[in-house]
């Protein structure tokens, strides 16, 4: 008792004794009946875990009702005693994560020392919760094949996930980004919360990512909750993904592995000239077993990947007689126009003499084509290496049969090359860790706590900036000629350059620097009292991010319609040196980002009779809004901006006049003054410029403290009484953080950086021999933001159609709002350019002195309903067969934080389908070990014998297509977002569709100069996918402990393309052309050693 005692006492010095709560607890529940079927009250029922002989217990209460509370996962027996009656046990019982399992257990008179086992079912009916949660079986994440081996690819199995990954290997790396790729019920796609072992491992700066992304050779299973799940789970708006790693046990067992793939064994990709080189290791392995016999148990893993690849990049570039001026193959009618003269150059060439040497030098850094295909004129491979490591530690120590304590280590690191299509390449390495003990105390057979302190995060670094060989060998603006005169020096990279109808010149030679740490506490809290089943805990996080956020330093030109000077092409408007867009910054300022959040609940599943199980429970959050600890974060608000203040711009070139107007004029910042750090960095603090931007707004600059009240109800009624036919339903309200991006760039801001975007200049000079100052671009968001709110409701049937099958048909809904959108404030009326003729852009904003002020807002709306069928069976020797199928229809009017409207002052005209909406899909997996000689004696038996086959079909339809035009055709100041007119049906038939016209190009054209069109945002639906997946295994028995595993992966198994991106701007060259495809038919191969 001693020892145990120090270990707790060591346990709450290390961890601080504060309480929080996300539970991840699995329990088991039923009744004890009589030989006439009558309940019996008073049977002691206890369940022993089989790996490592962990056992709790309960007694059935008065109406022979049990809960065995806060069970590991694995595999158990269930028995009950009582005296005048023989054992009884349930063998076998599965219980898997956050499990709700009904057991029951029938006595049969006689001597307890007789004991009466059965077998238990194989798949089960959720007859206690009416909560929607999926299942990922373990020998799906090992067996099911998996192209970049991310174990959240497996989400797309279960009905209401809906997924916008165009391949699934270019998710390996970075954390796994395929986090960010998939919605479910209609949720956006950074709106899950992802946990391992009940830790969260979620990166809430960007809010899609995982820490540590962990490798699937580590993970038991994990089980998906997406609907009116407990009032339990918290922090996130959308789906709970809870992974639980694998465990020790009494049996030292181990696993060695390597996954190989390699160019040899692929098809061509699409749109390419040749194979993409790829080389691809993964290898690794995993060791568990006891420490102490019945008491501790250790499991380790290390996984190591190296990649060396490419990936196919294709882009339009300008043809070698467009970069000298000759536009002469285009229609007459179509030749550039003198802007001197108004009139086409003769013969629709542009003399060289009137070139910019500027632009010149930078249109010459594109490539010459080398491609007739569709979708662009030059196809190149861009290198993509990339290598991982990934190192994991968990312990489970059953200090008593009271208290049992868990604790996991894991860290991983991605080191990659990043932006190998652009100008500029760049190193980006991270470093992910997840460090978590948890500690369970089963006070007495009704009463269970559990207490867990986490600390997680990242370190993200971007260094050692290259020329990019396909397009430079110098990225020096001396080193390529280019001598303009830039607004504020901060670097001496060449600029990015923008053309409309080209694919665009990327520059960014700016260094990134990120630090996050995520402190998390956590307490559960459960406690049965008659037909109750309580629940009470509390969450407390901390977050620390310290990030870097430079500006576009390096400065970048856009060319395009809409400036004083237009040719009819943009890319003459380069040549000619007349550009529609010039921005450039300063040096970027520190960013230090803290948030506190706190969240209680209750919650309490109550079995009012037999048959009928309600869940009621609540959350309380007070959600801080993450804010700059340095008080630096800049945003603009309507309310603080004084007209009579503003400063005098140019109507000619769009400068600000010197000494006129409020600089800070509509700026505010968040507290009421800066910390002694801020002007330890920046003396100039003291200075009125800065302190006139306290104007009264709390430190996290919106208003949380009225906190979030988030009900929960469901129910789980047993139709038959015995556990065949279940009608299940719920309700609940979840929120969702305002996540970091909404302040991450706003110590970007004036007057903490200078900034300039100047409209309709000259490349030679875009000042125009002047330092003066341009009206500055803002990023900003709302000070009345309001934490997104989404509401989510289900009803479903779930029969048991024999002892190892089980369908499930559910109707899911979900309506959200206060959801995230984005606006230009500073977007001109339509037609205002029109109506200006000759005036700078910049000297007709609604608020004068800034350019775009681009405002993040919680205003937006969404609904989501559906249709859901799983169908599932279980094999007894091994193997299951899991059918998903989802029916639905997602609407929105932003379809997430970055969007923009297209007209600011209607956003209504942007709702419909969210971008994530597919209106059928359907997923088939197996695993299914072939039935013959699996029991292997004869030569030949062995040689065909213990084959298993597993694989994953995926038939759905397209996503939505948002068709745009090119440049300002509203007169609104704002590119990028217009759309134009539909003038007929954009379908065409099977027989008329080419991947060069993939649909009715003619069913759109440019609207009236000064009006928007009158096509809906995501008016077309694309290309839908057809894709089967197929893996042979072949298990080799080399002793009885020691067996050996060939596979052989087959991605895309008939090698059929399906189409993912179409030309979707009116007027450029791939309109309505197939770009992308996915994947061609993949070959990976592994072997693996299981001991």
């Amino acid at each position: 008792m001693r020892a145990q005692r120090n270990v707790l006492i060591a346990f709450l010095l290390l961890f601080p004794t504060l309480l929080l709560g996300q539970s991840t607890s699995q329990q088991i529940s039923g009744f004890v009946t009589d030989p006439s079927g009558a309940f019996m009250p008073g049977v002691e029922v206890t369940a022993r875990q089989l790996a490592t002989g962990f056992t709790r217990s309960a007694l059935t209460n008065d109406t022979g009702y049990y809960v065995i509370l806060n069970v590991p996962i694995g595999d158990y027996d269930i028995a009950a005693e009582m005296p005048g009656f023989s054992r009884s046990v349930k063998s076998g019982v599965k219980v898997t994560v956050n499990a709700k399992l009904t057991v029951t257990i029938p006595l049969k008179i006689g001597e307890v020392s007789q004991s009466v086992t059965v077998m238990s079912d194989a798949a089960m009916v959720e007859a206690t919760t009416g909560e929607i949660g999926r299942l990922v079986a373990g020998e799906q994440v090992s067996r099911l094949q998996l192209n970049g081996r991310n174990f959240a690819q497996l989400l797309a199995l279960l009905p209401g996930v809906s997924s916008n990954a165009r391949s699934s290997f270019e998710l390996f790396g970075r954390n796994g980004s395929v986090m960010n790729s998939q919605s479910v019920n209609g949720g956006r796609p950074y709106n899950q919360s992802w946990n391992v072992d009940g830790a969260d491992n979620k990166d809430n700066g960007g809010g899609g990512n995982n820490f540590v992304n962990v490798n699937p050779d580590a993970i038991a299973e994990f089980r998906v909750l997406t609907s009116n799940y407990g009032a339990e789970y918290g922090q996130n708006g959308g789906a709970v993904v809870n992974l639980a790693l694998k465990s020790g046990s009494n049996n030292f067992h181990g696993l060695l592995y390597e996954f190989v793939r390699n160019d040899a064994f692929d098809a061509r990709a699409f749109n390419t000239l040749r194979k993409q080189k790829l080389r691809y290791n993964n290898f690794g392995g995993n060791l568990a077993g006891p420490l102490v016999k019945d008491k501790l148990f250790f499991f380790g893993a290390l996984d190591f990947r190296a990649l060396r690849g490419e990936a196919t990049q294709t882009l339009t570039v300008p043809t070698m007689a467009q970069r000298g001026g000759d536009f002469s193959a285009l229609a007459q009618s179509k030749w550039p126009k003198d802007p001197l003269t108004g009139k086409a150059f003769p013969g629709g060439v542009i003399p060289a003499t009137r070139f910019s040497p500027n632009a010149k030098r930078l249109i010459d850094n594109y490539p010459e084509p080398n491609f007739s295909g569709s979708g662009g004129n030059f196809v190149f491979q861009s290198p993509r290496p990339q290598d991982t490591n990934q190192h994991i530690l968990k312990l489970d120590y059953n200090l008593s049969e009271k208290h049992q304590l868990a604790v996991h280590y894991m860290a991983d690191a991605y080191g990659s090359l990043e932006n190998s299509d652009a100008l500029i390449t760049l190193d980006r390495n991270t470093a992910g860790s997840n460090i978590s003990a948890r500690w369970t105390w089963a006070i007495d057979g009704s009463t269970v706590n559990t207490f867990q302190s986490t600390v997680s995060g990242n370190a993200i670094a971007q260094v050692g900036f290259k020329p990019n060989p396909v397009f430079i060998s110098d990225f020096t603006r001396a080193g390529q000629g280019i001598d303009y005169p830039m607004l504020f020096n901060a670097s001496d990279a060449i600029p990015s350059i923008t053309i409309t109808g080209f694919a665009a010149l990327t520059a960014r030679p700016i260094e990134f620097q990120n630090f996050n740490r995520l402190f998390s506490w956590k307490d559960d809290f459960s406690k049965l009292v008659g037909k109750h089943n309580f629940k009470f805990g509390a969450l407390v996080q901390r977050s620390r991010k310290n990030q870097d956020n430079p500006p576009t330093i390096n400065g970048s030109f856009a060319f395009s319609s809409g400036t004083a000077l237009h040719s009819g092409n943009a890319l003459a408007d380069a040549l000619l040196g007349n550009f529609y867009t010039y921005n450039e910054g300063g040096l970027g300022s520190e960013g230090w980002f803290r948030f506190t959040q706190a969240e209680l609940y209750a919650g309490d599943n109550w079995k009012i009779v037999p048959r009928l199980s309600v869940d009621l429970g609540a959350r309380f959050a007070l959600m801080q809004p993450q804010y700059a600890a340095l008080n630096n974060a800049v945003v603009f608000s309507p309310r603080f901006y004084d007209p009579s203040k503003a400063p005098i711009v140019s109507p000619t070139d769009g400068q600000i006049t010197p000494d006129s107007g409020d600089p800070t004029n509509g700026l505010a910042v968040g507290g009421s003054e800066f910390p002694e750090a801020a002007y330890q960095r920046n003396p100039n603090l003291k200075d009125l410029v800065y302190q006139s931007l306290f104007r009264g707004l709390p430190k996290e600059i919106t208003h949380y403290d009225t906190g979030t009240f988030g009900p929960r109800i469901g129910f789980a009624l047993d139709l038959t009484g015995r556990q065949q036919t279940v009608l299940r339903g719920g309700y609940g309200m979840f929120f969702e953080r305002i996540h970091g991006n909404f302040i991450f760039t706003k110590v970007n801001n004036p007057p903490f950086i200078s900034g300039g975007m100047i409209y309709s200049g000259k490349v030679d000079d875009p000042a125009g021999g002047t330092k003066r100052e341009f009206p500055a671009p803002v990023t900003s968001f709302d000070p009345g933001a309001k934490v997104p709110t989404i509401q989510n409701w289900s009803l479903n049937l779930q029969q048991k159609l024999m002892a190892d099958m089980m369908i499930d048909l559910a109707y899911v809904g979900s309506n959200g709002y206060n959801q995230y959108r984005g606006l230009n404030l500073n977007q001109l009326p339509a037609g205002t350019v029109q109506k200006n003729k000759g005036v700078n852009v910049n000297a007709l904003r609604p608020y004068p002195g800034y350019a775009d002020i681009t405002q993040s807002l919680t205003n937006a709306n969404s609904n989501y309903h559906s249709m859901q069928l799983q169908v599932r069976k279980d094999f007894s020797g091994g193997g299951l067969v899991n059918l998903a199928y989802t029916w639905s229809k997602s609407i929105t009017d932003s379809s997430g934080w970055n969007d923009q409207a297209m007209d600011s002052y209607n956003p209504a005209l942007d709702r419909s389908l969210t971008a994530f909406d597919r209106r059928h899909i359907l997923v088939l997996s197996y695993v299914y070990p072939l039935p013959f000689w699996q029991q292997q004696s004869s030569w030949y038996k062995k040689a065909l014998g213990g084959w298993q086959v597993s694989g994953i079909t995926t038939l759905q339809t397209g996503l939505p297509i948002n068709v745009r035009v090119q440049g300002d055709v509203a007169g609104t100041g704002v590119t990028g977002q217009q759309r134009p007119n539909q003038v007929g049906d954009w379908r065409l038939k099977d027989s008329e569709r080419t991947i060069t016209r993939w649909f009715n190009t003619s069913a759109f054209e440019n609207p009236a100069a000064g009006t928007f069109g009158n096509v809906g945002r995501n008016a077309i639906t694309g290309p839908g996918t057809n894709n089967w997946d197929l893996s042979l295994q072949k298990l080799i028995a080399v002793n009885e402990k020691v067996k050996t595993e060939v596979r052989i992966e087959i991605y895309n198994l008939p090698n059929h393309l399906s189409y993912y991106a179409i030309g979707s701007t009116l007027g450029s060259a791939s309109f309505g052309q197939v770009t992308q495809a996915g994947d061609p038919r993949i070959l990976q191969f592994c072997v693996r050693l299981q001991f």
